[in-house]
């Protein structure tokens, strides 16, 4: 978990500048029992996610 963690944060600095992206709660969320993405909530309110990616299970 810990590469993939690495992997969404350098992801993460592609679209948004290095102080926005740590001024940023990040964190995985679950689509469905078997597939997460990658979400970004920004402290004015707004957030992005990525496409739901399918992984062995969701918790």
């Amino acid at each position: 978990m810990r590469v993939m963690n690495r992997m969404a944060d350098r992801l993460l600095e592609l679209f948004a500048p290095h102080t926005a992206a740590r001024a940023t709660d990040c964190d995985y969320q679950c689509c469905s029992k078997s597939t997460w993405k990658y979400c970004c909530y920004y402290p004015n309110g707004s957030h992005h996610c990525g496409s739901c990616v399918s992984t062995r299970s969701c918790a």
